[in-house]
């Protein structure tokens, strides 16, 4: 019977043959239901030592799409295949020691499929076999034992399922929620095929081997795989899972092919594991160079090397390359990592996390640094999170002593920082180079030492030379896009003996400053030379000074900074930033045309600027704006005095830099709105016409008006009513008129 992986013993009790299944692990949260026809249990738990043989041959057999049989003897299966794709359900494919499942197929391209619908986890402690390729799909674990053995074209082991739709079509999607484990302890082999083991965990405790071809471990929920053009196999974790975990213990080999270990991390955990305590060989065959890739999660996951990664070419040919990515990279005292190719070039070692410290209680330590790059270049690129502005800040420091002889082909020290490169302890190397490459500052705090190597600074802001910088036999480029400042002594002695691999630089000492084309003037930065600071001493070199003048007019004489000796000689150019301005038309494209200058700048003369066939010229966004970078490839500077000029250009990246402004296309808006008011007015007036029929009240104040003057005129032709009393009026108004008249005419007889 095959020992339980120690992921998932209970360690608290002595039982050396039988175990209890913790919840998460192995075959997930349902494992002991699963597994009880595996090993034993009582209801409170205690293990009970009887031993149980997993089922000795798959059951149940169904084939749901394709064509295909099944013959079961009483040590074998065979299935015989006669379409290139089959896909058959199973209640339960488990294999018993010393049995063996074949499957005959009609090309080695040919695939089955073997989709487990029961609730028991598939155990293959025997043989499995196939012309072809196999796909294993069981939610409830798979678990390849010591005693397995696996001889096929192609494997894919997976916990996560694959619809048949997809499978028929050739698209290899496989996604699912279980948190049940894939696990090989016993031997895999698919010479010039692939072997991918799919789940949330994933572990090798065995061995792979898959030469001229792919092997895969990926952890995640959603996973494609795709065959691509040089027969290797691409993998993509589509949709990460909640702790995924990828580890390998054992050994896995894919000479002249690739091996993926890769982990993505889900929801609010997204803590993720990539480790490597085995061994992982992917070394050049037949001019084949080998891919070793451990990627974990960018965000907060774990890629740990405690193990062997080796990617070199020891029968010819050149190195292949390693790439251990994730948040955080950690790299063991233990670990060995090789691309070296005694008879070719060494190939490279990428380390890409967030940060990295190198030095005690860091990412890796000096020591350690030291010992891989004897035999391999090596690549620390940091860059945080897309999105995440607390985890990391890309930067890189150097803390502890990092000291090598390369063996034979030199290799490469390559820092190359989001931010900053702080180099806070020695750095020296033999048949060796040393690069720092930054978005912000390069700050030497240690000394820097080459013999038979080159050294190569470049800083997005500044160069800071706090201590000295020693070459011998090889070239040195200071460069930045502000300032370079130098505090220290800089010696650079060229003898007879020039470095195979000196980092491609001019030969000699370059001094390059103000390249992100803010200038010119003191703004943009200038080379800074510390009055306390010892001569730059340079011997049997020349000198190349590219700098950011205060003045065309008044160049700036470095020649008192340098001591210079066996013919070395000093020459200086201004750097000159063509004018780049445009109207805004939602595109960066950028036309070039004169220089900028400034109120003391003065104007540089005797230089024009010439596009050439290829010339091109972009800004660094489309909109309005003073100050805008631009980027620009493909033009010369020409005329009487080209030579006491030249572009602004970084060390690290190609191509020159300068200015312009992008203002506003005022006069497009006004247009716009011009047609917007016509149809406002049209609607206004039809309804308009609709209301008309309201003079109709006017009729109606009419007739009353009508009567209301007429009872106030009638009082006043009061005086009409004397000679018209007689006729209508008599007897209703009789009484009232009566009265008042018989009084007035009485009084007024009585004073005659």
């Amino acid at each position: 019977m095959t020992p339980i992986p120690s992921s998932i013993r209970n360690t608290s009790r002595p039982a050396p043959t039988v175990t209890r299944i913790k919840r998460g692990g192995l075959f997930g949260t349902t494992g002991l239901a699963r597994f009880a026809w595996l090993i034993g249990f009582s209801l409170a738990g205690t293990v009970v030592a009887r031993p149980v043989e997993a089922q000795t041959l798959p059951t149940g057999g169904e084939v749901v799409a394709g064509q295909a049989s099944i013959a079961t003897g009483s040590k074998s299966l065979t299935v015989t295949q006669t379409s290139d794709r089959a896909a058959i359900n199973w209640q339960s494919f488990s294999i018993g020691k010393g049995k063996s499942v074949v499957f005959e197929q009609p090309t080695s391209s040919s695939v089955a499929l073997n989709r487990v619908l029961g609730t028991d986890p598939s155990v293959i402690l025997g043989n499995l076999s196939a012309n072809g390729k196999v796909f294993l799909v069981n939610a409830n674990g798979i678990l390849f034992g010591q005693t397995a053995n696996v001889n096929v074209g192609g494997l894919v082991a997976s916990t996560l399922n694959i619809s048949d739709a997809d499978f028929l079509a050739g698209k290899n999607s496989f996604a699912g929620t279980s948190g049940a484990s894939v696990q090989n302890d016993g031997k895999i082999t698919a010479k010039g095929g692939y072997v991918a083991l799919l789940g949330a965990n994933v572990g090798n405790s065995g061995t792979i081997k898959a030469n001229f071809g792919t092997v895969v471990l990926a952890g995640g929920e959603a996973i494609t795989l795709d065959v691509a053009g040089d027969g290797l196999l691409n993998v993509a974790v589509d949709k990460g899972a909640v702790g995924a975990l990828v580890r390998n213990g054992g050994l896995i080999r894919a000479d002249g092919g690739k091996v993926v270990m890769t982990a993505q991390g889900a929801g609010d955990l997204l803590h993720t594991a990539v480790n490597n305590t085995g061994i992982v060989e992917a070394r050049t065959l037949q001019n084949r160079g080998g891919t070793i890739l451990l990627l974990g999660d960018m965000k907060t996951g774990t890629v740990t090397v405690s193990g062997e990664l080796d990617a070199s070419a020891p029968v010819g040919g050149n190195g292949g390359f390693v790439e251990t990515s994730a948040a955080t990279v950690n790299v063991a005292d233990s670990a060995k990592v090789s691309t070296f190719a005694p008879g070719g070039a060494t190939g490279m070692w990428l380390i890409d996390p967030q940060d990295y410290v190198i030095g005690a209680g860091g990412n890796i330590s000096g020591a350690t640094l030291s010992a891989q790059l004897v035999t391999t270049s090596i690549t620390i690129s940091t860059l945080p999170a897309a999105g995440d502005t607390t985890t990391g800040n890309g930067d890189i420091f150097v803390n502890d002593a990092v000291a090598w002889t390369a063996s034979g082909v030199p290799t490469t020290l390559t820092m190359n920082a989001f931010r900053d490169v702080n180099i806070n302890a020695p750095i020296t190397a033999t048949n060796g180079n040393i690069v720092a490459c930054c978005g912000r500052d390069v700050n030497v705090n240690a000394a820097l030492t080459t013999t038979n190597g080159s050294i190569l600074l470049n800083a997005g802001r500044n160069v800071q030379v706090f201590h000295a910088i020693t070459t011998t036999d090889g070239n040195i480029a200071l460069c930045a896009g502000h300032d370079v400042m130098i505090d220290a002594a800089v010696t650079l002695t060229r003898g007879t003996t020039i470095p195979a691999q000196s980092l491609g630089l001019p030969v000699g000492l370059t001094l390059i400053a103000g390249s992100d084309g803010t200038g010119p003037g003191v703004n943009g930065g200038t080379i800074v030379f510390s009055a306390l600071s010892p001569p730059t001493t340079v011997t049997a070199a020349p000198v190349s000074i590219n700098y950011n003048p205060v003045s065309y007019t008044t160049p700036t004489d470095f020649s008192t900074e340098f001591v210079l000796t066996e013919g070395a000689a000093i020459t200086q150019r201004m750097l000159l930033f063509p004018t780049a301005q445009k109207v805004a038309d939602g595109t960066n494209a950028a036309v070039l045309s004169g220089f900028n200058t400034n109120g003391t700048s003065g104007t540089p003369t005797g230089v024009s600027l010439v596009a050439g066939p290829n010339a091109t010229a972009t800004f660094d966004s489309t909109g309005e704006g003073t100050g805008i970078g631009v980027s620009f490839s493909g033009y010369t500077l020409t005329g009487a005095n080209a030579d006491q000029y030249a572009l602004a250009s970084s060390c690290c990246v190609a191509g020159f830099r300068t200015t312009g402004t992008i203002t506003a296309a005022a006069p497009a808006p006004a247009p716009a709105p011009a047609p917007a008011p016509a149809p406002a007015p049209a609607p206004a007036p039809a309804p308009a016409p609709a209301p008309a029929p309201a003079p109709a009240p006017a009729p109606a104040p009419a007739p009353a008006p009508a009567p209301a003057p007429a009872p106030a005129p009638a009082p006043a032709p009061a005086p009409a009513p004397a000679p018209a009393p007689a006729p209508a009026p008599a007897p209703a108004p009789a009484p009232a008129p009566a009265p008042a008249p018989a009084p007035a005419p009485a009084p007024a007889p009585a004073p005659a």
